[in-house]
């Protein structure tokens, strides 16, 4: 599978910046809720731009916004940040390739298997930064906020998808 899925080097780059820039500024949104929740908690909101990428781009493009993603936290919130969000975006980028190429399972579902394993990855992190299972007290509560965001992100998604692929596609416009 290539890379680029479109005829022009330029539609893609425009494409891509716009799907990156979605998840960048979804990020810093997200930010501001953050502040209401258990230290480190975040909602993921920014999973709903790598999502669309997979479903409406490709998953090789999907695996290039995770990592982007993960840059971006790092330089804006530092090098703990930025693995955090490799170490979960690369799991939950891993499982969300498996489902959507061999199941038919629903976005709401792929959220949910996602998400848990984005608190998955970012758990074993930091027992790794720590050096402590001391971390893993905290699982269930994040486990269950990542059941609740991932069924968020994928409602979103199944709203997003179908708008997302016409415009990508070039069969639509922004009305």
């Amino acid at each position: 599978m290539k890379i680029n899925p479109f005829s022009s080097k330029a539609r893609y780059t425009a494409v891509m910046g716009i799907l990156f820039g979605l998840s960048a500024a979804l990020t810093a949104f997200e930010s501001i809720f953050s502040v209401f929740l258990p230290v480190g908690m975040r909602i993921g909101l920014s999973n709903i731009a790598v999502l669309t990428t997979a479903v409406c781009v490709n998953l090789p493009s999907a695996l290039i916004i995770t990592v982007l993603k993960a840059l971006f936290a790092a330089v804006t919130r530092g090098f703990t940040a930025g693995a955090m969000s490799l170490s979960g975006g690369l799991l939950a980028f891993a499982a969300a390739a498996l489902l959507l190429k061999y199941t038919k399972a629903s976005y709401v579902f792929i959220g949910c298997i996602c998400a848990l394993c984005h608190t998955t990855g970012q758990l074993c992190t930091s027992m790794l930064f720590t050096g402590s299972v001391y971390t893993l007290y905290y699982a269930p509560l994040l486990l269950m906020t990542a059941v609740l965001s991932g069924a968020f992100t994928g409602t979103v998604l199944g709203l997003v998808v179908p708008q997302a692929k016409r415009i990508i596609s070039g069969k639509g416009n922004f009305d």
